[in-house]
């Protein structure tokens, strides 16, 4: 054998220890013990809000060509930063998540996306920047933008299942406003069924995703672990079938997904399957909304995430299947968040998680998760938060840039798992601040962004009585026990 061959062998061989050792060090870190062959990853994103009009002079172009032409397009502007507090994401922003999450996890077992792939505003703001009012035109912009971020996610992990939900701002026609069975959904599901990598679970997603915008899906190493994907634009407090511009649906289609809903964890639970629910707008109460109507002068105001009734009877369902939904994960808010719902007997039944966004639009950092969970029980393990930090030098230059670990939640917390016990010891210790959690759990909430915390002395009751009183009578009661 030649030296050039023993030297290609040789570089080879690095190349795929250093991949090997990557992945390992990730599940040993987050697992805090040797990593053991029923261990998987799962990383864990949320609120991209992909905003393709942050330079203008680029427009023009992004019309006039084929989302695969747009990484190159975005690569020649003249905006060479990572974004600021209070906008949306920007391409190099956008790419340098993807990057960093390559580099913590380059092969997770697959990718969850709690919805708002598109920029708030983006129907006002097409509008605005073209003079032109074309439907057809708009609907073929949303589709391209769409198309483009599904393309960046897949070009960067060919291989890994990715399940997307469908957030608020996906729509081609309005903020909280989705035509159930429209041009949006059937355009958006021929663009999506491609993440998924297996043909089965493109058949279940294709049976529901085009009329509704949620499926149910196998997991890719337990066949007796399921996602269930909810759209929950449809049971938003926000959500008006009556008033947006969308066609008006027939039937009320916040009710028939959660029949939906119930179906499935009633097959579920006939099949001895764990389910992980994924959505995008949490249940419970909108504390930042209703803090902000208490500035306002209506302080008996509570502004519910979901329809009330919808809210109640989800709750309810999640008590009922408990033994069968091992988690939630959520995003909407852009912060780190969790939420404990209730069993019948007042003891917490079942977790949300929530993923704080890619977006630094509400001031938060932008963050993304990796999760250990165990793969024969569907359980969930721990997890690491990353994330960047816009105040730093480096996001106001060109240049790849490392994400930073934020926190891993066993080691901030001193606990044995990510578990519901876990955050419930969690909950109670930020009511006394035991052991800093108060402390940790305000600074973790708006990714380490001191300069603008979320939680402050002052609100901090209010978002704690959020966690778990998930209804309108519950948190305000909360609220008057202070």
């Amino acid at each position: 054998m030649s030296h050039f061959s023993l030297r290609v062998i040789t570089s080879i061989l690095s190349i795929c220890l250093v991949v090997s050792t990557a992945f390992s060090s990730a599940t040993t870190r987050l697992a805090g013990h040797e990593q053991r062959a029923g261990t998987g990853l799962v990383v864990s994103i949320s609120d991209i809000h992909f905003d393709p009009y942050y330079d203008r002079d680029l427009f023009d172009r992004l019309i006039k060509s084929d989302h695969t032409k747009w990484q190159g397009i975005f690569a020649g502007s003249s905006v060479q930063n990572y974004g600021i507090y209070g906008k949306n994401t920007n391409y190099l922003l956008f790419k340098s998540a993807l990057e960093n999450i390559y580099q913590q996890a380059p092969h997770p077992d697959f990718i969850i996306v709690s919805g708002d792939f598109l920029t708030h505003d983006f129907q006002e703001h097409y509008e605005t920047y073209t003079g032109n009012k074309n439907k057809k035109a708009l609907n073929e912009f949303v589709r391209k933008t769409i198309a483009f971020v599904s393309w960046m996610i897949e070009k960067q992990f060919p291989q890994t299942p990715v399940y997307p939900a469908i957030g608020n701002n996906d729509s081609d026609c309005g903020d909280y406003a989705i035509e159930p069975g429209g041009q949006f959904l059937r355009t958006t599901a021929s663009e999506w069924k491609r993440l998924l990598r297996n043909r089965s679970n493109v058949r279940s997603f294709m049976r529901t995703f085009p009329a509704m915008g949620f499926y149910s899906v196998a997991a890719p190493n337990n066949k007796n672990h399921r996602l269930i994907v909810l759209n929950t634009t449809f049971v938003s407090n926000k959500y008006n079938k009556y008033e947006n511009s969308c066609k008006r649906p027939i039937t009320e289609p916040g009710a028939e997904e959660l029949k939906w809903l119930e179906s499935e964890l009633s097959r579920a639970k006939a099949a001895g399957s764990r389910v992980w629910l994924v959505y995008h707008i949490p249940p419970g109460i909108d504390v930042f909304a209703s803090l902000k109507e208490a500035t306002r002068g209506n302080a008996a105001h509570v502004e519910p995430f979901w329809q009330p009734d919808y809210n109640q009877q989800f709750l309810e369902l999640v008590m009922r299947y408990s033994a069968v939904i091992a988690g939630s994960f959520a995003g909407h808010i852009h912060m780190d968040s969790f939420e404990l719902i209730k069993g019948p007997q007042g003891q917490s039944a079942s977790l949300v998680h929530i993923t704080p966004a890619f977006s630094p639009v509400y001031n938060n950092n932008p963050a993304f998760e990796v999760f250990a969970y165990d793969r024969n029980s569907s359980n969930l393990k721990d997890y690491t938060a990353y994330y960047f930090d816009l105040a730093s030098a480096a996001a106001q230059k060109n240049g790849p840039v490392r994400w930073t670990e934020e926190y891993t939640f066993t080691t901030a917390y001193g606990q044995p798992a990510f578990s519901l016990q876990s955050l419930e010891a969690v909950y109670e210790g930020i009511s006394i601040n035991g052991r800093d959690f108060r402390t940790k759990f305000d600074r973790y909430y708006d990714v380490s962004n001191t300069a603008s915390p979320g939680i402050d002395p002052a609100n901090w009751h209010a978002y704690w009585c959020g966690i778990r009183n998930l209804t309108i009578p519950e948190y305000t009661a909360c609220l008057k026990q202070r």
